[in-house]
């Protein structure tokens, strides 16, 4: 909001008139110098976030493939609403997703939110109990698994 001021004073300075500088607009170098620089930042900060956001994005993650029946690898990028993928220990996962199965026996998983919510601690998730039940072989998933989420739109 500074900087609208800071032109408006800049243009108001070519007013001869009302202007000390005889309509001069000495603030113009300086205002484009600042604007320059808060520019030259803003294109750093992009460019970081966008060999960011390519790093999280061409990482590896296991998706199940229905035409073959088997879990193969693929880019974050290219996971679709409604691909299941499977998560192992310790991988990290960049999407919300639904909990349909877990390796303990109670359906039960931990999850890690620092990244979200900065807390450190972890929190855990269930599975539906008659989903954990339902999957009970990961090659033929396709046959055992439909469904429809109802779920809320996405919120602060």
């Amino acid at each position: 909001m500074a900087n609208v001021y800071f032109i408006f004073i800049s243009f108001m300075q070519m007013i001869p008139i009302i202007s000390i500088t005889n309509g001069f607009p000495a603030q113009i170098f300086p205002l484009g110098v600042v604007i320059f620089i808060s520019m030259l930042k803003d294109l750093f900060e992009d460019y970081k976030r966008h060999k960011s956001d390519h790093q999280e994005n061409t990482k590896q993650t296991s998706v199940y493939n229905k035409t073959r029946r088997a879990f193969e690898k693929k880019d974050w990028q290219d996971v679709k609403v409604g691909d299941i993928v499977r998560i192992e220990q310790d991988e990290f996962f960049p999407a919300d997703m639904v909990l349909c199965k877990s390796s303990e026996a109670k359906g039960l998983c931990y999850v890690e939110t620092k990244n979200l919510d900065g807390e450190t601690n972890l929190k855990h998730k269930v599975t539906e109990k008659f989903v954990n039940k339902r999957i009970v072989d990961m090659e033929r998933l396709d046959e055992r698994l439909s469904g429809l989420v109802v779920c809320e739109l996405p919120n602060d």
